[in-house]
């Protein structure tokens, strides 16, 4: 089928649905979108909160626990140990399909009223974890989010197979990294962006095979260079030892030295490695043939795919999270873990398969329309059924649903084939990871379907005002963990944790004026997004696709012309 062009339902853009795309479609018998990809992606997205948590009580043993419901937005919600018990599955809250009823009113009742884990993790993966949020296999970590194979980490995002970190975002097969954005294989390193494969670096961008560099940028196998400059061991140990930057008025003011000199320096028009064939979009690692993708390890013919940490995705578009052996997915956030055919879904894992309309199914088969439910096959609104009922029925629904399109309260039109409508998520727009990506008031979140529900602010009493704070690490007293400290940047109180103080000492890094949310949001907005643009070459004029806007201040080059000027 020839390419198409279409206005999407929701932002009015024209967007192109590909030939390739309509195959896949054909494919997975699925009809092609009415949603281009950047607002499918922002639907998908309004189904995870990472960083909002509540205290409250749950609703089955009563304990008060942490977790990412708040009491307002009315969602039931089970500890994580109440959670993954065995006295229930999800069945107990089945209900008839009724004919005479829209599908999606039908979904969102149930929704209401089953309960939702107070952490979503693979719990019984966790050993000495009890605060890691969309995580896996965490051993002794602390508020690690969409984290996989990780040790004695704290306040990172995007990260897996990593030991002994803290405040860091995207980084893998890392060990002793502070401050780091975009960090592979890499040892003791801070401050820095976009290494691969580099040793005691502070302070450099897109470097690969360094040791022992400072404030560097675009290096390749150099050791002992400040600022791109070459000195003897000597010579690199005393300057380091001069400038002090365990003392954190030095390293503040060292650090915007830096970023003065790194945006003055090329950068590549994508980030990734050498290990892909075929790709477009931005931050791609060991990829092939995968397109317009964002955030992503190990794919193969796959599109509109962001936030895939975990080796190997096939066949899958609209994909949002996860990976780790999954295939055929269509339209989905957090699926994954030896998972396949599963459509417009969110939380089924692992092992799960041939779902659609569902969430939370955990190790399920053959579902359709399912919420918190464990261990099941063919179930229909979580209601159990024969193989041959099963799929009658499944038929039927998506007549009705193709017949008899649901209308949300933004106006838009979801027949079978769109993702779940944002009213069925558990989330108020401004908990969701959406608004950090498309951030919205009240009234716009409203307008365009989203929901939304009032929630008050946490206000403590501040005890350690954040000039107050030592600037050496070794200055400051184990009692600290006992404060209230303000934080610079947003005013609000924030305290030190056990492992933080402890990661801290380690790595010889002065205690943090900011607090952790402030501190996310920093090295947040220093990635790009995942909107692309048609721009040229800043030095051969060629045209490439790039996540830098063509008014961005940054000098972009195509990869000929970066190879050349790095190496």
């Amino acid at each position: 089928m020839e390419s198409q062009n279409k206005i999407c339902q929701n932002c009015k853009k024209d967007f192109v649905i590909e030939s390739e795309d309509f195959n896949f479609y054909e494919k997975i018998k699925v009809p092609a979108p009415t949603f281009c990809p950047e607002c499918r992606f922002l639907r998908r997205i309004t189904f995870g909160n990472y960083y909002n948590f509540y205290k409250r009580d749950c609703d089955s043993c009563g304990n008060n626990v942490i977790c990412i419901y708040s009491k307002e937005g009315g969602a039931k919600m089970y500890c994580n140990n109440c959670w993954w018990a065995d006295n229930w599955d999800g069945t107990e809250y089945g209900v008839d399909y009724d004919n005479n009823k829209y599908f999606f009113d039908q979904l969102i009742s149930l929704r209401k009223k089953t309960p939702f884990m107070a952490f979503e993790a693979l719990y019984p993966s966790l050993v000495d974890t009890l605060y890691t949020n969309h995580a896996s296999y965490q051993k002794n970590c602390f508020l690690t989010i969409m984290a996989d194979y990780n040790e004695n980490c704290a306040y990172s995002t995007l990260i897996t197979h990593t030991k002994d970190s803290m405040d860091c975002y995207r980084i893998n097969e890392s060990e002793l990294c502070y401050e780091c954005i975009g960090t592979s294989k890499s040892y003791n390193c801070s401050w820095s962006e976009e290494l691969d494969n580099c040793v005691d670096c502070r302070f450099c961008q897109s470097c690969n095979g360094c040791s022992n560099c400072l404030g560097c940028v675009n290096l390749k196998n150099k050791n002992y260079c400040i600022f791109n400059e070459q000195y003897s061991k000597e010579e690199y140990n005393n300057i380091l030892k001069e400038l002090n930057l365990e003392n954190y008025s030095n390293l503040k003011d060292f650090k915007n030295k830096v970023e003065e000199f790194w945006i003055k320096k090329p950068k590549k028009y994508y980030k990734g490695n050498g290990l892909n064939v075929n790709v477009t979009g931005d931050y791609i690692y060991e990829s092939k043939n995968a397109k317009d993708s964002y955030l992503v390890t190990g794919l193969e013919d796959c599109k509109y795919t962001q936030f895939v940490t975990l080796r190997t995705s096939k066949d899958c578009f609209d994909y949002t999270s996860w990976g780790s052996n999954a295939e055929l997915m269509y339209e989905c956030y957090i699926v994954g873990e030896n998972s396949s055919n599963i459509k417009f879904s969110t939380e089924c894992w692992p092992s799960s398969r041939d779902i659609e309309y569902s969430y939370y199914c955990i190790n399920c088969k053959d579902c359709f329309g399912c919420v918190n439910l464990k261990k099941k096959q063919y179930c229909i609104l979580n209601k159990q059924y024969t193989k041959e009922e099963y799929f009658n029925l499944r038929g039927k629904i998506i007549n009705d649903m193709k017949n008899n399109p649901w209308k949300n309260k933004a106006g838009h039109i979801y027949s079978y084939g769109e993702f779940l409508p944002p009213e069925l998520s558990a989330f108020s727009y401004q908990e969701s990871i959406s608004n950090e990506y498309n951030p919205l008031e009240k009234g716009d979140a409203i307008k365009s379907g989203f929901n939304w529900v009032d929630i008050p602010s946490k206000q403590y009493k501040i005890t350690l005002g954040y000039n107050d704070i030592p600037l050496n690490i070794s200055e400051t007293k184990e009692n600290i963990k006992n404060e209230v400290i303000e934080c610079e940047s947003c005013h609000r109180g924030y305290n030190i944790s056990n492992i933080e103080f402890d990661l801290l000492n380690k790595l010889k890094q002065p205690i943090p004026h900011s607090c952790s949310n402030c501190r996310h949001k920093r090295r947040f907005d220093r990635t790009n997004k995942p909107n692309f643009y048609d721009r040229n070459c800043d030095k051969c004029g060629i045209e490439i696709r790039t996540s830098y806007s063509p008014d961005r201040p940054e000098i972009i080059y195509c990869e000929k012309c970066y190879q050349l000027e790095v190496f």
